[in-house]
């Protein structure tokens, strides 16, 4: 087979993919970019025409309801805590499923349910725990704790608060499999090297572990901060709340 046959072959192969890409991704993406540069709304939808930087500038100096600024904030704190957390107790956990304990496959299935719960069910269920009289949360805080009670649901704050606790709960089993998965990969003789030259724990977690999962963990990382706009995302406190 000659060369130009067997490109011919391979693109053959890649075009039904670069297609369904090119329809889902690039097209609506370009789009997107176009129409921001427009005076496209609900009473300019087919009449619709370029109007430079006309929006941004709205957007920017124009009071709106809610405000911009206050709600880049929110998904700017929306994104770092939650990918924060994510990482640090999916590695934390995924460090201690590593060791060998006894009913580790228990706690790994265990530990992984809340990854393979419908989110709409995870909302079901936090809403209930957060209930201002009969939630186990407020439960907890005034049985245990010795606080008041919380109205989780009632302000923004509280909400919103709220929807970050629900998907760090949601999150962090993925960031616990990729974790684990690079752990495993790591050769166990590097361990027992850096052991015998009197190494600590620490120093092990710092330069062993922690290298040799850097390079697994940045696209996890990466595609869990896109994943964090979900359907908990950073202004969806108020459906959380009206279901």
């Amino acid at each position: 087979m000659t060369r130009a046959r067997r490109n011919i072959f391979v693109f053959a192969f890649v075009a039904p993919a670069f297609l369904i890409l090119l329809g889902v991704v690039f097209y609506p993406f370009i789009y997107n970019v176009v129409i921001s540069f427009s005076n496209m709304n609900l009473r300019h939808i087919k009449d619709w025409h370029l109007s430079g930087m006309t929006q941004y500038v709205k957007v920017f100096t124009e009071p709106t309801e809610p405000s911009f600024y206050n709600v880049f904030l929110k998904t700017i704190i929306w994104t770092v805590s939650n990918v924060f957390f994510h990482v640090v107790i999916g590695v934390f956990l995924a460090l201690l499923l590593n060791q060998k304990i006894r009913g580790r496959s228990v706690y790994r299935t265990l530990l992984i349910l809340p990854w393979a719960i419908p989110q709409y069910i995870v909302a079901l269920t936090w809403r209930g725990m957060f209930n201002y009289e009969y939630g186990s949360i407020n439960l907890i805080i005034t049985k245990y704790l010795h606080l008041p009670a919380v109205e989780w649901l009632k302000s923004p704050t509280e909400a919103f608060l709220a929807c970050i606790l629900t998907n760090v709960w949601l999150g962090f089993p993925f960031m616990m499999v990729v974790a684990l998965g690079a752990l495993q990969s790591i050769p166990h003789e590097l361990y027992e090297a850096a052991a015998i030259d009197g190494a600590s724990w620490f120093d092990r977690l710092r330069k062993i572990t922690l290298p040799l999962i850097r390079p697994v963990m940045i696209p996890a990382v990466t595609l869990g901060g896109e994943q964090c706009g979900g359907a908990l995302g950073p202004n969806a406190h108020p459906g959380f709340v009206r279901l």
